[in-house]
């Protein structure tokens, strides 16, 4: 028998008959994420493990036959994270119990394949939160994914990148051995998973934005905070297309209101109209506004607190914006924006703008940059777009989404967007170079990039982001724990440990 089908039979052993299979209808599932520039990729085999125990066989198993594997949570993945052209493919779904809410303390333990949506369901009626609601791919992600990726989302302006939430981990290390350790004070095997850092030197950053290239995450210890009960919601747009001035304006409400605020995000001006151009409410369908739309979540844990923080937001705004009504977004509001907050609406509000156009999906390029520079940045990605238009696929609609902006607490901000484009044969090259080289054009103006993935991780190294010292660390690193360099190969351009990243590197563009 092949290598691949000594593996498959070994694993069967570990999982048994019904969670492993190498069916072409099963491969073909999940062969895609909602790549357009990737063509599809069919492992030899899906696996669905359901202990860390299983996983730690499976990769002695893939070290013994040599087969590369990589790791899969929810799969709404963008950026070619989590599917590989032959190798494992590990479903780590089945990984989905909540295994301690610690009220006392202030802490969770869940295994990383439960989702986004089972956590705020168990958490928030217990007035309880990890303060992020999960990502823009949303509540089918997993807390895995989000870790994986560095994701944003809701709640990141108040507390964070989703690394920002986490007191350590449990991973197999991708060694003949199948390693499993824990990080933080879970180090300690005295220790409750209670915090992150006194106990070793921080080995869970290792682990964090990693997208799956130096362990296996099973398990995550997460922070908890009281959920305030009181909870506002506002949008108003600029009286005119000024990001200088937006800037002006966010800094002064962070300022102004701090704990109070949950959630600042910018949605570009002809963004709006378009999706309220999709809205089923007549009075929306041509809307005509001047500037960037601001959309504001306060909370507080008294009314007369929160009150007190929309009197302010108030007069923070009132000179150079007008009031929105959330109903362009979600008919069943209200006209008036007096509503509160639910998460059914903070989700539709965000697919809503990122999927304006149906079957066009977009080709991330999300990165933070600081919340000074919103005004130059805005002005670059303009440049970008129209230097470069020539060479973006048919009907794509360069540089709108990469004007979404999602503000984080340490001044500074998420541009949340990419390159529309299809998934056939006959754009797939184009859409990756352009993808490619705007992602090169945004680390050359200092982006910090996160949800790396494969497209993105080639392009920083592409750009020459990284020093020869550091791009050697991180080889050394990664061979430390995946000497046979199995686990998620590809990324950041790295195809074997005596490869040399640097001869990827891409002339500047511009």
């Amino acid at each position: 028998m092949s290598k691949v089908k000594d593996a498959y039979k070994a694993i069967e052993g570990i999982v048994g008959q019904d969670f492993i299979t190498d069916k072409d209808f099963m491969k073909a599932a999940y062969s895609r994420n909602v790549d357009p520039a990737f063509p599809d990729r069919w492992a030899d085999m899906i696996v669905r493990p359901e202990t860390v125990e299983e996983i730690s066989e499976i990769v002695k198993i893939a070290n013994k036959y040599k087969i590369k594997m990589v790791p899969r949570g929810g799969g709404a993945d963008l950026v070619g994270g989590s599917v590989t052209q032959g190798g494992i493919l590990i479903d780590l779904t089945r990984m989905n119990k909540i295994l301690e809410i610690n009220k006392k303390d202030y802490y969770i333990v869940v295994e990383c394949g439960v989702t986004w949506g089972a956590l705020i369901s168990a958490l928030h009626p217990t007035g309880y939160t990890t303060g992020i609601i999960g990502p823009g791919s949303g509540f089918s992600a997993t807390i895995g994914g989000g870790l994986s990726n560095s994701t944003a989302g809701g709640g990141s302006t108040k507390y964070g990148l989703v690394p920002d939430i986490c007191l350590g981990v449990e991973v197999v290390l991708p060694n003949p051995q199948g390693t499993i350790i824990r990080t933080g004070s879970a180090a300690n095997k005295y220790a409750q998973p209670f915090c992150r850092y006194g106990v070793a030197p921080d080995f869970t950053g290792l682990f964090m934005g990693d997208v799956g290239t130096m362990g296996i995450k099973t398990k995550a210890f997460l922070r908890l905070h009281r959920d305030p009960p009181y909870k506002a919601a506002r949008m108003y747009f600029l009286n005119k297309e000024d990001y200088n001035k937006v800037f002006e304006l966010s800094h002064k409400i962070r300022f102004e209101l701090a704990e109070g605020l949950h959630d600042l995000s910018v949605l570009p001006t002809i963004l709006v109209q378009m999706v309220a151009a999709q809205s089923p409410i007549r009075e929306f369908k041509k809307l005509k506004i001047r500037g960037p739309l601001m959309n504001i979540l306060l909370e507080a844990t008294e009314k007369s607190i929160l009150d007190t923080h929309l009197e302010k937001l108030e007069r923070i705004m009132e000179n150079d914006t007008q009031p929105l009504s959330y109903k362009i977004f979600n008919p069943e509001l209200e006209a008036a924006p007096e509503w509160g907050y639910n998460l059914k609406t903070t989700f539709q509000f965000f697919q809503a703008s990122i999927s304006p156009v149906p079957s066009r999906i977009s080709m991330a390029t999300c990165h933070k940059i600081p919340i000074s520079t919103m005004g130059e940045v805005y002005k670059k990605i303009k440049d970008f777009s129209l230097k470069h238009k020539d060479e973006y696929p048919p009907g794509s609609f360069p540089g709108i989404f990469a004007s979404m902006l999602y503000f984080l607490p340490n001044g500074n901000y998420v541009v949340l967007g990419g390159v529309g484009g299809d998934n056939v044969d006959g754009q797939r090259e184009k859409n990756m170079n352009i993808w490619h080289k705007k992602i090169r054009s945004q680390v050359r103006y200092g982006a910090a990039h996160y949800w790396l993935g494969e497209s993105i991780s080639q392009s920083v190294v592409e750009a020459d982001a990284y020093t020869p010292e550091f791009r050697q660390f991180f080889k050394d690193m990664k061979k430390t724990v995946d000497p046979n360099f199995l686990l998620s190969p590809n990324k950041f351009h790295m195809y074997s440990y005596d490869d040399d990243m640097a001869k990827y590197i891409v002339k500047e563009e511009d």
